[in-house]
């Protein structure tokens, strides 16, 4: 087991890495989700799934029509 340890270091800790990285974006995610933020970074004027994308500016939508 100490072997196979030794042998593979290298892949472990960029594989905790890389898995750190992937819960950190999720929870960001998450949380942005919850405050309400943009995922996509931009705004939703042009965007061709605005009505689609966000439930709160599909409910807005439909109410000004």
């Amino acid at each position: 087991m100490a072997e196979w340890f030794s042998n593979n270091i290298g892949t472990i800790v960029v594989a905790v890495i890389v898995f750190g990285l992937f819960i950190g974006l999720v929870v960001k995610f998450y949380f942005d989700k919850k405050r309400g933020k943009l995922s996509c970074g931009c705004g939703c004027e042009d965007c061709a799934m605005k009505n689609k994308c966000h439930n709160k500016n599909a409910k807005r939508d439909k109410s000004e029509e």
